[in-house]
C-alpha cells in the first residue's frame, strides 16, 4: 500500500537505524516531493517492507529507502514489494544508488551503473572562511521560482513542492551564488543525527562552489559531508585540497535511458533517496 506522510517518517527512522544518516525530518519534504511515490508491505498492521518511488520528471522516477524488518529479512518479503512496485513504473527510467555490496543485485534486475558517487566529510571548524565579499546570500532572497528554475536545470526535472520545504525547519539552510542577478549556485543544508548534510549543491564553477561550501561551514558547527559525483573531477579536487576525508562510495545506476545531467555542475547530490 502506499504510505502517508507518517508511514515516509517511519522509513526514514529505518533508514537512521541502518546508519544511512538522513536528514532530521526529511520525511516532510520527500513526502511533498511525490505523496504517491511511498509503498509498504503490511502484516498483520505492521510495516515489514519499504521502498520509495519518487517521480522527479515524468520520464524518470528515482528508488530509495529500500528496507526490510530488520528480523523478517531472508524470507524474500523485500523482493516481492520491489517487484510489485516497480511494475507499476514500467516505461520510465528507474534511478538508484546503489551501495557496492549491492551493485550486482540491482544489475540483474537490469540496472546499468552509470558512475560512482563519493563521500567528503570534515568538522565545520577545520574549513577556513570564505572570502571577504563573495557573492553569496540566503536562497530566500532570489525569488522562488527563480531558484526553482535553476535547480531543475540540474534534477530530473522541476520540483517546487519538495524546495519549498527543504530549507524550512530547524537547523536547515539555504543559499545562493548570483552574478548581476542570475543565480550562478544553490546549496543545501540539514542536520542529521551526527551532524549535516549538504545537498543539493549546484554551482557554475569551482570557485562559486568554495565560495558556497564555506559559507555553508561558517554557519554550522560539527561534521559536514557531501556526496560528489566522480565525473565532476573539480568537486573531488575542491574536496581533496580543503581536506576533507573521502568515504562512503555509491554506485549511480539506472534502468533505461540515463538522463542528461550536467555532472561537471553538480557537487553534491540532493540525497542517496531520491537522487
Amino acid at each position: 500500500e502506499t504510505m502517508d506522510e507518517t508511514g515516509v517518517g517511519e522509513a526514514v527512522a529505518w533508514a537512521e537505524s541502518e546508519g544511512w544518516q538522513p536528514g532530521l525530518g526529511d520525511h516532510r519534504p520527500f513526502f511533498a516531493a511525490d505523496p504517491e511515490g511511498f509503498f509498504r508491505s503490511v502484516t498483520d498492521g505492521e510495516t515489514v517492507a519499504t521502498i520509495s518511488v519518487v517521480r522527479g520528471s515524468p520520464d524518470v522516477a528515482f528508488v530509495g529507502l529500500y528496507i526490510v524488518a530488520a528480523e523478517l529479512r531472508g524470507q524474500g518479503l523485500g523482493k516481492q514489494l520491489w517487484d510489485e512496485t516497480l511494475g507499476r513504473f514500467e516505461g520510465l527510467t528507474l534511478g538508484l544508488d546503489a551501495v557496492p555490496e549491492q551493485v550486482a543485485t540491482y544489475a540483474s534486475e537490469g540496472f546499468e551503473p552509470a558512475y560512482g558517487n563519493a563521500r567528503f566529510s570534515a568538522e565545520a571548524a577545520d574549513l577556513p572562511d570564505p572570502e571577504p565579499g563573495s557573492p553569496i546570500q540566503p536562497a530566500t532572497s532570489v525569488p522562488f521560482e527563480d531558484l526553482v528554475a535553476f535547480d531543475a536545470g540540474h534534477y530530473f526535472g522541476p520540483r517546487p513542492d519538495f524546495l519549498s520545504q527543504w530549507m524550512n525547519g530547524e537547523g536547515r539552510q539555504g543559499l545562493v551564488a548570483t552574478n548581476d542577478g542570475e543565480i550562478t549556485g544553490f546549496a543545501a543544508s540539514r542536520p542529521t543525527s551526527t551532524g549535516n548534510r549538504i545537498g543539493p549543491f549546484f554551482a557554475a564553477n569551482k570557485d562559486t562552489a568554495r565560495d558556497l561550501l564555506l559559507a555553508l561551514a561558517g554557519r554550522l558547527t560539527g561534521p559536514i559531508s557531501v556526496d560528489a559525483p566522480e565525473p565532476n573531477r573539480n568537486a573531488f579536487d575542491l574536496f581533496t585540497n580543503l581536506g576533507m576525508e573521502k568515504s562512503f562510495p555509491t554506485t549511480r545506476m539506472y534502468r533505461g535511458p540515463a538522463p542528461d545531467l550536467p555532472l561537471d555542475r553538480i557537487y553534491g547530490i540532493t540525497t542517496l533517496e531520491l537522487g
